[in-house]
């Protein structure tokens, strides 16, 4: 194994930066060699697409995606298992045109599948197929003690969960053997139309939750005064068949990027008036009536990776996704509108706000409740630094909680009052990991292994 070179890594966020000494691996004896070798601490980061300080350790981090191959694709039961740094998109182009589909798809598809593990994915059909991990087989584990384990949910089960949202803590995930679904086609049919209230917005996920395949809500934030609040685009969308209008399957290919953002925008680019702009135009395209029409999985799925490098055009100083789900009791579309008032009292405004339906999950760090997240943008500023503690107090005294994968403010009092059993997860880690060979800037900051 090669020196470790020390560069500057940062999450999608960019925020925090930090000096990493990073490794390169290209095989399996690579591995094994820097937990042989490698005095620090250590952590797998695939394609850094997780947005704070979960993918970051100045000790050591190893980078995946250099370990990308194939193993096996089954083309007849839909079942394949590759290595850790295989990524969505190399499984899209492979497995597309044989009729077959990621049962979970995020918002990029420039995740690794050990990223998408580790971060317990979930995409636009959670209501229906839930995260990843409840469509792994099974994963190859490698444990800071160099021993290999194979577990899946019906074997060495608390370690397969603890790996799930483990956020890497449990060890490195070597390969992964999943179940895709079966597709007729590469669209999709969209069904879409506005919304001038939350409440609606709420109406409508109740509405189409047992009869379409993915919905997704478009909230306009920038919108004033209490009856705009919340206001926005409900899009639900069905699986096709090529016979009623659907893109064949072959020839599939991923498109090309469109533009690539070559540097840091200035901080004055993206501001309240130009988004209050964009998203009033993208809210009066839409009427209340219903528009259908047939979509391309890439249109659908993953619009901003259209745009390379787009997360710059927030500057150097980067930005906060931040993503809450709050628990479907009575009353759910009141605490979403008060949290979206809370925001505008204190001066602040998100740049995206997107809100999806969750049913509950599973594991230890498992996101999901039967609820709705809620992700937005926000502009890295000290106003916001400030506030963010407050919002997840806010959210925690209302049975919510926050996505790991998007975390950069929770303290460790908070972080147990939304995941009550991460306690169990971590004993198990004390006793897979006595000398906390993988370890985080999240998990130092959330105290996982010092307690």
């Amino acid at each position: 194994m090669s020196l470790g070179k020390k560069e500057q890594l940062y999450g999608w966020g960019h925020t925090p930066v930090a000096e990493c000494i990073s490794f390169r691996p290209e095989k399996r004896r690579d591995l094994q060699a820097l937990l042989g070798e490698h005095e620090g601490a250590l952590l797998a980061r695939g394609l850094g697409r997780s947005y704070g300080d979960a993918s970051l350790q100045p000790e050591g981090t190893i980078l995946t995606p250099r370990l990308d191959h194939f193993i096996d694709f089954d083309a007849t039961t839909g079942i394949a298992r590759a290595q850790t740094g295989v990524s969505l998109a190399a499984i899209m182009e492979l497995c597309v045109p044989k009729g077959w589909l990621p049962p979970v798809i995020p918002g990029t598809r420039h995740v690794t599948l050990g990223g998408a593990l580790a971060s317990n994915v979930h995409g636009k059909n959670h209501f229906k197929t839930g995260e990843f991990a409840e469509h792994v087989l099974s994963i190859r584990l490698m444990l800071a003690s160099g021993e290999t384990v194979e577990c899946s949910p019906t074997e060495h089960t608390d370690l397969f969960w603890a790996t799930a949202g483990g956020m890497g803590m449990t060890g490195i995930i070597e390969e992964v053997t999943f179940q895709l679904r079966p597709i007729t086609s590469s669209s999709l049919k969209t069904l879409t139309y506005r919304v001038d209230k939350i409440a609606d917005m709420i109406a409508a996920f109740e509405h189409y939750r047992h009869d379409c395949d993915y919905m997704v809500g478009w909230i306009d934030h920038t919108a004033k005064g209490g009856e705009n609040i919340g206001r926005g685009v409900f899009e639900a969308a069905y699986d096709i068949s090529s016979a009623d209008g659907g893109a064949p399957l072959s020839p599939y290919a991923l498109p090309k990027t469109k533009i690539t953002i070559p540097f840091f925008a200035p901080p004055w680019l993206l501001n309240r008036y130009v988004m209050s702009v964009y998203n009033a135009r993208r809210f009066k395209r839409y009427s209340v009536e219903r528009v259908s029409e047939i979509v391309g999985f890439n249109g659908f799925f993953h619009p901003l990776d259209s745009i390379g490098q787009w997360n710059r055009l927030y500057g150097k100083r980067g930005f906060f996704q931040y993503e809450c789900l709050l628990p479907e009791v009575p009353g759910v579309a009141d605490h979403l509108q008060a949290l979206l008032e809370g925001i505008h009292k204190n001066g602040l405004f998100s740049f995206l706000a997107v809100l999806k339906y969750h049913r509950a999950g599973k594991g230890f760090l498992t996101f999901s409740k039967a609820g709705y997240s809620l992700a937005l943008d926000f502009p890295n500023t000290a106003r916001v630094r400030n506030f963010l503690p407050h919002l997840n107090e806010w959210v925690v005294e209302r049975g919510g909680r926050v996505y790991l994968a998007k975390d950069t403010s929770l303290t460790p009092e908070i972080f147990d009052a939304m995941y009550p059993e991460a306690a169990h997860w971590r004993d198990l880690l004390r006793d897979i990991d006595p000398h906390n060979r993988f370890s985080s800037l999240m998990s130092k900051r959330l105290q996982w292994k010092e307690r």
